[in-house]
């Protein structure tokens, strides 16, 4: 078998490798770190979208679904993003323009990932986020009413502004009734001045939850370069 050959089918296995992405990659991926739903009219209502790992997010390669559940419906495709790049570590917001103008008053204009949608959920509605078609984060409770919101610990789905727990840095796939077991009130007057506090800026991630990944990454890059080398030795046989 020639040189050439033997390095051509190398270097297929690396791209191969490389371009492979797991279902538990994608559900790592991203996470609902904030939520508004408006106390007064009807916005601000709006998601930030956060990517916790050491990888960007390309969302014309991989695109994000939201998903309502209106009044405990299925839920059903809300908004589709699918163009843009989001950086590791970085937020992206989703909502009713008001949250837009807010974050260009407040870092500067086009600064901050922001995709304008009307938005019409309420405290009663449950969102899913998909990513590649992959469910990567559940709000509430699919397929259930509470009535008018979910709440609990002080914390409510309806007219607040609620930021992620410190600590939290993946999405769930499994429902809940309480929103204070993810998340922590940071206004219940979103609508009024400084009710959007907290929408742009990321979570920081606690020093050993930054370890760990550094660790998971290590152990994915071991594994892969044994998977190649095991390869190229078939290969080469």
């Amino acid at each position: 078998m020639s040189r050439s050959f033997y390095f051509s089918a190398l270097l297929f296995s690396l791209s191969c490798t490389f371009s492979f992405i797991t279902v538990e990659e994608l559900r790592a991926s991203v996470v609902i770190s904030q939520y508004v739903e408006t106390n007064s009219g009807t916005t601000p209502k709006g998601i930030e979208i956060w990517n916790p790992t050491a990888n960007p997010i390309d969302f014309s390669v991989t695109s994000l679904d939201v998903l309502k559940g209106t009044n405990g419906g299925t839920p059903v495709s809300d908004f589709t993003l699918n163009t843009g790049t989001l950086a590791a570590g970085d937020v992206w917001v989703i909502g009713t323009s008001d949250i837009g103008t807010y974050l260009d008053n407040t870092f500067g204009t086009g600064v901050k990932n922001f995709s304008e949608e009307g938005f019409q959920f309420n405290g009663d509605d449950s969102l899913t986020v998909q990513l590649g078609g992959v469910l990567v984060d559940v709000f509430g409770t699919p397929g259930s009413d509470p009535g008018s919101a979910w709440s609990g610990g002080g914390v409510s789905t309806a007219n607040q502004n609620i930021q992620i727990l410190n600590g939290i840095t993946t999405g769930t796939t499994t429902a809940w009734t309480d929103p204070s077991t993810r998340f922590e009130t940071v206004s219940t007057a979103p609508s009024g001045s400084g009710g959007l506090s907290g929408f742009g800026v990321a979570p920081v991630p606690e020093p050993s939850t930054l370890a760990l990944a550094g660790l998971g990454i290590a152990v994915a890059g071991l594994a892969a370069r044994r998977r190649r080398l095991a390869a190229a030795s078939k290969i080469a046989a």
